[in-house]
């Protein structure tokens, strides 16, 4: 999930690039291993680079991984406005269907991505053998973007690009090699918003283990999440961890290596 922000001058400028992405987007992974599999999911407007550290530590104890690009990304923002968050869900799922054939499944996702992940392990409790939630989503920060989000919901506004300003990593390096889209489609930014709403009242029937991380300075995401989130949650096996430091991509972020661990 992108943080939102809204260059003055600029929020209808017309740019021939506005909604490309920043660098090419990083190939799908695929790690042989055992199982049970490590089946991870980006951001909103991301790429799998924001998740190949979970495929890293799952190869690092034998385990497979695998992370693919959700639908409307990889390619142009303008792909991304013609999906919703039933687009994103179907994707996930099938993913799940495909690495859930050898067995049990360890969900991990990343703000949008953690609404999936949390979605498949509360309506697959037989084959998802553990649940990690990244700076879930569940609630988007506010008054900025919630509130403008459900503002233009209720005024139905027409869709628009919302150029993005800087992804929220504190890490200057890792942050210029951050690989996203330039602009945010308005109506698809609001579905994650409505996701959120209806991934919570899923929440009660995940039961299996979950360790939740969450970047105490997340601008996009409260780190109130990682508590709100626990509490709704329907196992009591859960595993809360604040990253003082970091921002929202906490992959990505200046205490990588304590996400790692």
């Amino acid at each position: 999930m992108p943080r939102f922000a809204i260059p003055r001058g600029k929020l209808f400028a017309r740019r021939p690039n506005l909604g490309a992405l920043t660098a090419d987007a990083p190939a799908p992974v695929h790690l042989s291993g055992r199982t049970p599999t490590v089946l991870a999911f980006h951001g909103f407007g991301g790429t799998t680079r924001e998740v190949e550290l979970c495929a890293e530590v799952a190869g690092r104890v034998g385990l497979a991984a695998r992370a693919t690009l959700l639908p409307g990304h990889g390619s142009h923002a303008r792909d991304l406005a013609q999906t919703r968050f039933k687009d994103w869900q179907l994707g996930a799922e099938q993913a799940f269907a495909e690495v859930a054939e050898r067995g049990p499944v360890i969900v991990v996702g990343l703000s949008l991505g953690s609404l999936l992940a949390a979605h498949l392990a509360a309506t697959n409790p037989g084959r998802v053998a553990g649940l990690v939630l990244l700076a879930n989503a569940l609630w988007l920060r506010a008054p900025f973007p919630a509130w403008a989000l459900r503002a233009g919901d209720f005024l139905r506004l027409p869709d628009f690009m919302v150029p993005r300003g800087p992804s929220d990593i504190a890490d200057d390096s890792t942050r210029n090699t951050q690989i996203s889209y330039t602009a945010d489609p308005v109506h698809a930014a609001m579905d994650v918003e409505r996701g959120g709403r209806r991934v919570r009242a899923e929440l009660g029937r995940v039961c299996c283990p979950t360790l939740i991380l969450h970047g105490a300075r997340d601008r996009v995401c409260p780190v109130s999440n990682a508590w709100r989130a626990a509490e709704l949650l329907g196992t009591s096996d859960v595993r809360v961890v604040i990253l003082p430091r970091s921002h929202h991509i906490v992959t990505r972020d200046v205490e990588r290596t304590d996400v790692a661990r």
